[in-house]
Formats: C-alpha cells, sequence, structure tokens
C-alpha cells in the first residue's frame, strides 16, 4: 500500500534552506572580515582576528551540511543524515555565539538579527521533520 505524502516533509526541507541561508550569511560575514582585518593590519593581528574565521568556516560548512540534509529529505530518503542537516545551524549558532564571547568580539548585537531567526527556523524544521518520520525509506 502505497505511503500518502503530506507537505510536512517540504516545509521542512523549505525551513532547512532558510536557516542554511541564514547561517551561510554569517559565515560569509566572518570569513570577509577576516580576511579584511588580515589585509588592512597584516599578518602580525591574525591570532586576534582568527575567532572571525572560526565562526566563518564553520558557518559555511553547517550550510553544506544543512543544504545537503534538505536535499535527502526532498527525495525522502536517509533520515538520520537529513536529521543531521537540520541540527548543524543550531551547532553553528552555538559555536557563533561562543566565539564571539570568547574574543570579545563585541559583536553580539549585529548577529542577534540573524542568529534567533536561524535558531526558530531550525526548530520548526525540526518539529516538522519528526511529525513526518513515517514518509522517509
Amino acid at each position: 500500500m502505497q505511503q500518502k505524502r503530506t507537505d510536512l516533509v517540504l516545509g521542512a526541507a523549505i525551513l532547512t534552506i532558510v536557516s542554511a541561508a541564514f547561517v551561510a550569511s554569517i559565515g560569509y560575514m566572518g570569513t570577509y572580515q577576516y580576511l579584511a582585518l588580515l589585509d588592512y593590519y597584516g599578518s602580525s593581528m591574525a591570532s586576534e582576528v582568527l575567532g572571525f574565521l572560526i565562526f566563518g568556516i564553520l558557518g559555511i560548512i553547517s550550510a553544506a551540511f544543512a543544504l545537503t540534509g534538505s536535499m535527502f529529505m526532498l527525495q525522502r530518503k536517509r533520515f538520520k543524515t537529513s536529521m543531521l542537516g537540520i541540527i548543524f545551524p543550531l551547532v553553528s549558532v552555538i559555536g557563533t555565539y561562543i566565539t564571539i564571547q570568547q574574543y570579545s568580539y563585541g559583536l553580539t548585537d549585529t548577529l542577534l538579527f540573524n542568529e534567533p531567526v536561524a535558531v526558530i527556523v531550525t526548530i520548526m524544521s525540526i518539529l516538522l521533520r519528526f511529525k513526518s518520520k513515517a514518509e522517509f525509506t
């Protein structure tokens, strides 16, 4: 008997893609800021601006995993891999917050525009994902 398909998986995949976009933008901002500061101050400041590179790369890698997970969701395959793709943006948000606090950059107010949206959208995606668990092969 054919399993009835709902739009919950599609909604979860779209929310994961939106979350990946927010996390990727944070990653791009961090990487760009790192390169700009290195260009301006030179390599003598590399250890002070390393945090930008850390959360930049973390954001970009997390976005790549989130996009991969959303593609598996759209195909309704590999439940665990798609769930991992949903969780990576949360890891990126936590890692970005920890890095900014550790390096005392004072950018927490700037990132407050992207971070809560990424968290809320990711949580909504997780909820939709669990409701549609039966649709995966």
